[in-house]
């Protein structure tokens, strides 16, 4: 869990005077003239409006260590989020795969994959990088198909975006084997599991101009 400052350094301490010093002379202008107010229209007593004017300065500083510590406490939270502190996983890295990529031994680093999911079979994230290595460098087609399936259909269920990432993985895959048949499905299955966002209009566009190459095909759920 985030923590705010804890005000044992000088720079939080700083930081809290800068925020009261903003802060607590405009509440404490705000709260008299509110216990003015409400004492002019006799909803409270002379003795309450004294009390609560007292009451001003305590509860001005007050507000400025709550804003002080929430302010704080969010940014903490913040950079714990963006640097996967706590119980947020760090995403998976495969740093002897990089390395073997960059030198162009694109086939050992797929077989450093292949022995990574023999080991962790649950790791999609390595399933898409090697599908996508398969596709894109040793055209190893039906195993990068095979490979995206796979994280559709895997039990337990693989993230949003991953299934999202695979059925993307499906879309270009086929289209560049000219596979219409499957192609036409798999846009139809991303229109309608994601309608409404960019890339599903541009699904659907793409659909709809196959669907007017070929009219006489039957339904894209129906693959050739």
């Amino acid at each position: 869990m985030a923590k705010g400052p804890q005000y044992t350094d000088a720079t939080d301490a700083l930081r809290l005077f800068r925020v009261a010093a903003w802060f607590v002379p405009a509440c404490f202008t705000m709260l008299t003239s509110l216990w003015f107010f409400m004492l002019n229209k006799g909803w409270i007593s002379g003795v309450a409006f004294s009390v609560l004017t007292i009451l001003n300065l305590p509860i001005a500083i007050a507000g400025a260590i709550a804003i002080h510590r929430a302010v704080g406490s969010a940014a903490v939270f913040t950079v714990e989020t963006i640097y996967a502190v706590g119980d947020i996983p760090p995403p998976p890295t495969y740093p002897r795969q990089d390395v073997l990529i960059v030198q162009g031994k694109y086939g050992e680093a797929a077989d450093w994959f292949r022995d990574h999911l023999r080991i962790e079979p649950a790791d999609h994230e390595a399933r898409l990088q090697l599908a996508h290595l398969l596709e894109m460098r040793l055209k190893g087609y039906d195993e990068a198909e095979r490979l995206y399936l796979e994280i559709r259909d895997a039990k337990p269920a693989a993230s949003p975006y991953q299934q999202m990432r695979a059925t993307n993985g499906l879309i270009d895959l086929y289209r560049k084997l000219g596979r219409t048949g499957r192609l036409k499905v798999e846009l139809a299955r991303f229109v309608e599991r994601y309608g409404g966002s960019p890339l599903a209009v541009g699904a659907a566009r793409e659909l709809k101009e196959l669907k007017e190459i070929d009219p006489t095909s039957g339904s894209p759920h129906s693959p050739t």
